[in-house]
Parts: C-alpha cells; structure tokens; sequence
C-alpha cells in the first residue's frame, strides 16, 4: 500500500471513530438532561427523600463522568490525526533494521560526512534509536538519536535508507 493511501485510511478510521463517540455523548447529554429533569421533580432535598436525592446525584455524577470519558477520547483521537498528518512532512524512511526514522534529521547527521567511509550502527532504545557512526579512515566517532515515529505498517511502501557506505548495520536490545 502506498504511504499516502495508508495515511488517508488511518485519518479515516479515526474520524469515523470521533463521529460514534460525538453520537455517543449526544445520547449522554440526553440522558443527563432526563436525570436532571427526574431529580426536580423530586422536590426540595428533605428527610422522606433524601435517598432519592442522593441516588439521582450518584446517577448524575455517573453520566457527567461518561461524557468527560468521551471528550478525553475524541481528543486523544484528534492529537492521532494531526500526528498522521504531520507525518507526509518528515519524509519517513525504513532502516535495514526494520525501524522507521525520519529521513530529514539522518540527512542533516550524513551531509557532515559526506566524502568520508563511514560505518554506522543502529540501536533501538524504546524511546528512541540511536545512530552511532564511525569514520573507517580516521577513526572518529559520532552518535545522534533520532525519535521513532507512529508505528507504521510492514505493509507500508516506504523507501529502503541506503545513503553512504553502510558496513555494518545491527540492532541491538
């Protein structure tokens, strides 16, 4: 599947994902107006009804808590979407590892070592995967973390990270 096609179908899925959650807490809303509704009628808190009163406040506080439940989850769905979006501008790329980087932060790290034998080496850590590199003629050394991004799907094409003269390439846990 193309990485754009890819894109649109997760954007689409969360957004069919925020419309049941929106319907969702309509249904809510009504049914906390009805609670509402059915604790006036109750009348003025006294003795007789005091544990009508506090049941319809439970009943309330229990409604007002569903809804709070589904706007933090439209939000987290929403803060998805503009991730997935954001993701066309960072140009990702697939490491012979199998990670996914974004190319723009390894092209800036490789254009200092253009012209130079270089090696380099992949090390995932679970925030993150550093990328440590070793000129082969002088024997510097350098490092650079880049931050994984989404998880994208194997079945993603994505173009294959192939600059300079790669001699080594493991992953290490």
């Amino acid at each position: 599947m193309k990485f754009n096609e890819w894109i649109a179908q997760e954007v689409r899925s969360y957004d069919g994902e925020i419309t049941e959650i929106k319907k969702a807490n309509e249904k809510l809303q009504q049914e906390l107006k009805t609670a509402q509704h059915d604790k006036r009628e109750i009348g003025k808190k006294d003795n007789r009804n005091n544990k009508l009163h506090d049941q319809a406040d439970e009943y309330i506080s229990s409604i007002k808590s569903r809804i709070e439940s589904h706007k933090s989850k439209i939000s987290v769905r929403k803060s998805k979407i503009t991730e997935y979006k954001s993701l066309n501008k960072m140009k990702p790329v697939r490491l012979k590892t199998g990670a996914v980087v974004n190319s723009k932060i390894v092209d800036e790290m490789l254009k200092k070592l253009t012209g130079k034998y270089w090696s380099i080496e992949y090390t995932q850590y679970q925030d993150g995967l550093q990328i440590a590199y070793i000129n082969t003629r002088t024997g510097s050394k350098g490092s650079f973390k880049v931050y994984l991004m989404a998880v994208i799907s194997d079945t993603v094409e994505l173009p294959l990270f192939e600059k300079g003269e790669v001699k080594e390439c493991s992953i290490h846990s």
